[in-house]
């Protein structure tokens, strides 16, 4: 038998308090979709946005000073979507954007230093 685990909510306040400092920062930002992770395994709440457009990805990336070279992306025909993650405050923010559409020659190009002939 397991024993079920579960933080109370209010572990999740400091999260909630960034997402009101960051609308404060940037209130003319494009609207996120937010998801808030509980708590796990002692690591305190994560902080998700699904960003409608790689264009409203592009502004918090660039607000949230996350660097070009730290966005991954990941092909999966139709639907490849970009990721990059930081951390503000001791909270790890994820931003995200999917529906991207790429060309087959955009899908089978390198992806790493690994990968590119030198």
């Amino acid at each position: 038998m397991t024993t079920e685990s579960t933080a109370p909510i209010s572990f999740q306040r400091s999260t909630v308090l960034l997402i009101n400092e960051l609308i404060g920062l940037f209130p003319e930002l494009p609207a996120p979709y937010i998801v808030i992770h509980k708590p796990w395994q002692g690591e305190p709440s994560a902080l998700h946005f699904q960003l409608p457009t790689p264009t409203a990805f592009e502004q918090w990336r660039t607000a949230l000073g996350i660097t070009p070279g730290a966005v991954s992306l990941h092909p999966y025909g139709a639907n490849s979507w970009v990721k990059a993650t930081t951390f503000r405050d001791g909270t790890e923010i994820e931003i995200s954007s999917h529906g991207i559409i790429l060309t087959a020659d955009q899908l089978e190009a390198p992806r790493d230093r690994d990968e590119v002939a030198a």
